[in-house]
């Protein structure tokens, strides 16, 4: 999934929409598969190969009231989406609902739509891209809906989970799926090397002499103790974790912060040791080395790797990288931890909010409810994605996909959505986001080509992240 937030001003929010209508819109109707993005696909590494057909709404005597559905563009997430809504279906007659798929751009579709007064009634978003949406109005809260609805208890109430579904004091988006990034690891390439597997605990210490130890070379091949993401480049929010292990955090707030902190020694150091460091001492492989691909945890060269459940089928099973070879041996574990002595990960929310120009909301909200309830969470997880709630990621997710790929360490992804963070979240009128942006984007730049050390690079990156935040709040005055 792309990591693109599409910022713009919240006085031209949909200005941008109408001019999208007039180009883009029609791009997104095309069936070109979506582009390549430099920040991680978090729910999915393979775009659509075509677009597919929306599921067709079941034949009904009675008149019927149509929904519409706003679906990730990709494969997998097509087969789960036809399968929820083919079961929905068949459990009452009250409503008919179609999926709506958007390749090629689909925050600029949704953004389209909503200029054209053409949006799907119920749309599925990140925890940390919606809340431009309801800053502008075009989505609504859902708070009555789930009192009245009495399922609240579907809702986590830890911390990562109220910044990514409320806004303002206002309940936006449902918890449908996640995604905590976790340690995976290649448990031969750590027999090999004789180096212990991670363990709930471990510390900052360990993870560096582990990643220095399951650097080697063997018959003409070069093996990697580290790699910054599971065959791309990295980005902020797949080392916040890390950076944050020992309490401090480089923002006065997470949520639209006002202040910058990154010029800190636990930043400087993390980013020194898990960039520059490992690329230039050959324990990660370098942006030229994954650009060629066939580097990773996934092909047996790398054994860890900082991923989300969406790489485990690269790992074991039917889409493994390394199928005819059996897959890779791996299992998972929480990231060290430092003296703050807890899980800091990246607790991905992904899940449902109900338009504005809805022509259904009761629908909207009936199908909702379903994709929530243990049968619907059930077909999530069967379908490959995580539960949204951490106990059903034990209860129903950890079952299946334990035995489907071969692991055992679930408490490691539940734990994370337990006790993760979201790195930052912010409103209209910046490029700033949970992925990085702006000058943090520069910053990793200048890290992975060796172009600068962090002691270089963080304060000049500090001065520019300030100067966005600046502006945005200028923007809002």
């Amino acid at each position: 999934m792309s990591n693109a937030t599409n910022r713009i001003s919240r006085r031209n929010f949909m200005k941008g929409a109408a001019t999208l209508a007039g180009g883009t819109l029609l791009a997104a109707c095309t069936a070109a598969p979506a582009p390549q993005p430099a920040a991680p696909q978090e729910k999915k590494e393979e775009p659509a190969q075509q677009e597919p057909q929306a599921t067709e709404a079941p034949k009904q005597e009675a008149a019927v009231k149509d929904l519409r559905l706003s679906v990730w563009a990709d494969v997998q997430d097509a087969a789960v989406y036809t399968k929820l809504l083919n079961t929905w279906h068949s459990k009452q007659k009250d409503y008919v609902a179609s999926m709506e798929q958007y390749p090629g751009g689909y925050y600029e579709k949704i953004l389209a739509n909503f200029a054209g007064g053409t949006s799907a009634d119920i749309l599925y978003y990140q925890g940390w891209i919606w809340q431009a949406y309801a800053e502008d109005q075009v989505i609504m809260p859902l708070d009555d809906l789930i009192q009245s609805s009495n399922v609240g208890d579907r809702f986590s109430k830890g911390e990562n989970y109220e910044n990514t579904t409320r806004w303002k004091g206002k309940t936006y988006m449902t918890p449908t799926d996640t995604g905590s990034l976790v340690i995976v690891y290649n448990k031969d390439l750590f027999d090999k090397r004789g180096v212990p597997y991670p363990k709930k605990g471990w510390t900052w210490e360990d993870f560096q002499q582990a990643v220095e130890k399951l650097s080697f070379e063997e018959g003409g091949t070069k093996y990697y103790g580290w790699a910054q993401a599971g065959g791309w480049n990295g980005s902020y929010g797949r080392v916040s974790a890390f950076l944050r292990r020992n309490g401090y955090v480089e923002w006065d707030q997470v949520i639209e912060p006002k202040k910058a902190k990154w010029v800190h020694p636990d930043i400087t150091d993390t980013l020194q040791f898990m960039i520059y460091d490992a690329i230039k001492n050959g324990w990660s492989p370098s942006p030229d080395v994954t650009a060629g691909g066939g580097v990773g945890v996934d092909t047996g060269r790398v054994a860890m790797v900082f991923e989300g459940p969406w790489y485990i089928p690269r790992l074991y099973g039917e889409l493994a990288t390394m199928k005819e070879q059996g897959g890779i041996n791996f299992d998972v574990e929480e990231p060290p931890v430092g003296t703050l002595g807890r899980n800091t990960t990246f607790g991905h929310v992904h899940g449902h909010c109900i338009a504005t120009q809805a022509k259904n909301v009761k629908g909207a909200w009936e199908l909702a409810k379903f994709i929530l309830s243990d049968e619907g969470q059930t077909i999530i997880s069967e379908g490959g994605r995580m539960a949204g709630h951490p106990d059903n990621i034990d209860k129903i997710w950890g079952p299946i996909v334990s035995k489907t790929y071969n692991f055992k360490n679930i408490s490691a992804f539940s734990n994370g959505m337990r006790e993760g963070a979201t790195p930052l979240i912010m409103g209209q009128g910046t490029e700033l986001n949970a992925y990085g942006g702006g000058p943090i984007q520069k910053l990793w730049d200048a890290l992975l080509g060796l172009q600068q050390t962090a002691a270089e690079a963080v304060p000049v990156a500090n001065d520019g992240i300030q100067a966005l935040l600046d502006d945005y709040w200028k923007s809002r005055s």
